[in-house]
């Protein structure tokens, strides 16, 4: 039953409280009421004094209204009425009042509005109105690598948009981009503040029209077991909502990082659209076992690879189709600088360095390594002949192995498993750590049953000790890695890495040996590489960078993981640099000169393919990529020397 108990004040006074409650349109609504009921009651008092006092300057009646008017909205129009006997002054008056209450108040009002409007834009909240767009969901130590090269690979776009959306404060996040980035040129960067995984934030930033969407991880690598599981699941969560956002319809690609394996195959498996997850430790740890084993001059060439600023894979079938009795061996001579290095078949499975025999026709794709897309031309005719039909007979002894890691890190320990599996019989293999665990002998037991031939072992020393480091004689190995270990910072990171580094060096110095072993060092921030290569480092890893480049080249092209996760594994063909002297004979070990198209079928003689060449002179160069030259012309003629080599895809490092 209703309690009518009520006054009518009391009813008009809630009634009116609701009414201003709905927000700036019914205060707005309110003000336009008040100033009309003033402006009607003055008039029809100004109506009645006419009547009972003429005002002689009147030229009419109608113009009544509009003295009451100007009187109203600005008081020192009411000089109108100078002349005008006093009824009129008064009631010009009484209207210049009214008008300075209701217009200060709708001007208060308007300023209340505006302010509250920039507050909202500040707090990043509005609607982002763009099609096609990149959005990043999370705002980390990578964000600022993932938007340089999301820029690079827009540069052909003549209105490209990236919008992040991550708690945090819209103002902080637009002040860290623009003090570190600079060049901007055809890409906006827009942010909005929100929780990621919210169904409605991911409405305002127009998910469900996004060209692809980045979903950064919350948790770096070194973090808790329990900080990565929730991170991860935050991740899930993202996808879910993502889907949700598009009613469980076909979404924009996602790229996201998953720091367990079995997450990251629940990710790629929950929905119909493209899901690809990327796990940081895996593929970077199977990079640098990679480059312990290799010559000098990979990591530059993986450097090159990951990012949109060098050269990239690309998959490509002509419009016209693939010419008849095409093979994947043919195929390489059609293209000009640009060169084939497997197949996206039909059935959608990546083959790297296939057979040279293996056909290719209508609904297969060749995977190309090449500078951009529009580099990228097939020649119904080949653009080279190759004559060479012979190359030298190799005896390649494995030599034994024995390589050191400095530091234990969730990457060491798949580092230490990859690299049993590429190491010859007889190789040892050293890890030096501050402080050993238990899960480090079940590690040990189970490798020497898997590698009953290879020495493990896990030494627990003090690497801030010079005499310590000593002690382990770092001249007798041959290759050094020192990991970049957990800390608070990447910056506090790097400069442990450096010290230890600084250490290790100077015990190399005071052996006087010529010949150190390789250095190959893991470093987290890119502007810390000139001091690296100033201390004797032939090799590194940018970790940040390297993983934030993969996941802004996903996004533009999700089966490129595949080729990644094809590319850095054991099985297979991988990335080696080899001695010019397994393609080529050098009579006296003098220099040959030689086109780069005989170089490419030299490599197809030893059923590889290789993508560049290595100028050993230029090996300490920076300025010349450190003598990397990635896919020449054909036709380009090199001085090829004995100590120079050739960046090939091979199954073996032989």
């Amino acid at each position: 039953m209703k309690n009518t108990n009520y006054s009518f004040n009391d009813k008009l006074r809630y009634r009116i409280d609701n009414f201003m409650s709905k927000g700036s349109s019914s205060i707005f609504l309110a003000l336009m009421v008040l100033f009309s009921v003033g402006f009607f009651l003055i008039l029809f008092i100004r109506i009645i004094a006419n009547f009972i006092l003429p005002d002689e300057t009147l030229s009419s009646w109608f113009e009544i209204p509009w003295r009451v008017y100007v009187a109203i909205i600005e008081g020192s129009a009411a000089e109108t009425d100078g002349d005008s006997n006093w009824v009129a002054k008064l009631t010009s008056i009484v209207g210049v009042l009214v008008g300075l209450v209701l217009f200060s108040s709708t001007v208060a009002f308007i300023t209340s509005v505006f302010e509250a409007k920039l507050a909202e834009l500040r707090r990043g909240r509005s609607m982002v109105l763009e099609n096609d767009h990149t959005i990043i969901l999370g705002f980390g130590d990578r964000i600022l690598e993932i938007i340089r090269e999301l820029i690079e690979a827009n540069e052909s776009e003549p209105d490209a948009a990236i919008v992040i959306l991550a708690d945090q404060d819209k103002e902080t996040m637009d002040n860290i981009i623009r003090d570190n980035i600079t060049e901007f040129q055809t890409t906006r960067i827009i942010t909005r503040s929100g929780v990621e995984t919210n169904i409605n934030n991911l409405r305002k930033v127009n998910a469900n029209k996004a060209k692809s969407i980045i979903i950064m991880n919350s948790a770096a690598s070194w973090r808790s077991k329990k900080e990565l599981k929730l991170a991860d699941a935050m991740v899930l969560k993202s996808i879910m909502s993502i889907i949700a956002v598009c009613k469980g319809k076909t979404h924009p690609p996602i790229t996201c990082e998953i720091h367990s394996d079995r997450d990251r195959d629940l990710a790629e498996n929950i929905s119909e659209g493209s899901v690809k997850a990327l796990n940081e430790v895996s593929v970077l740890s199977r990079m640098i076992a990679q480059l312990a084993l290799s010559q000098n001059g990979l990591s530059v060439v993986y450097s090159d690879m990951v990012g949109f600023d060098g050269n990239e894979f690309y998959f490509f079938e002509p419009e016209a189709g693939w010419v008849e009795n095409l093979t994947f061996g043919k195929s390489i001579n059609h293209f000009k600088s640009s060169a084939p290095i497997g197949i996206h078949n039909r059935n959608g499975e990546i083959i790297l360095n296939p057979p040279a025999n293996t056909e290719i026709s209508n609904g297969d794709e060749l995977i190309i390594f090449a500078e951009d897309d529009s580099t990228i031309h097939f020649f119904d005719e080949p653009v080279f002949s190759p004559s060479t039909s012979e190359i030298p007979t190799i005896k390649q002894e494995y030599n034994p192995q024995k390589v050191a890691l400095l530091n234990w890190t969730p990457k060491t320990k798949i580092i230490i498993e990859r690299l049993c599996t590429y190491v010859p019989e007889n190789s040892e293999i050293h890890c030096y750590i501050s402080k050993k665990g238990a899960e480090m002998d079940d590690l040990l037991s189970n490798l020497k049953i898997k590698h009953p031939t290879i020495l493990v072992t896990i030494n627990e020393i003090d690497l801030n000790n010079l005499n310590s480091l000593d002690r382990i004689n770092p001249i007798s190995f041959n290759s050094l890695l020192i990991l970049s270990p957990s800390g608070t910072t990447i910056e506090e990171m790097d400069a442990y890495v450096i010290s230890l580094l600084i250490r290790i060096r100077q015990i190399l110095r005071k052996s006087q040996s010529n010949e150190w072993p390789k250095l190959i060092t893991e470093v987290m921030d890119s502007d810390n590489i000139d001091i690296i290569l100033n201390s004797g480092v032939e090799d590194f890893m940018v970790s940040n960078q390297f993983v934030s480049q993969i996941m802004a080249q996903v996004s533009e092209e999700p089966l490129a993981l595949d080729v990644y996760d094809d590319l850095f594994q054991a099985e297979g063909s991988e990335l080696y640099i080899k001695p010019a002297t397994y393609y080529f004979s050098f009579k006296d070990n003098k220099p040959i000169k030689v086109a780069y198209g005989e170089c490419v079928q030299a490599a197809l003689l030893r059923k590889e393919v290789i993508i560049g060449l290595q100028i050993h002179d230029q090996q300490k160069n920076r300025e010349k990529m450190f003598g990397i030259k990635l896919i020449p012309s054909k036709e380009k003629e090199f001085t090829i020397k004995p100590d120079d080599g050739f960046i090939a895809l091979a199954e073996d490092e032989a």
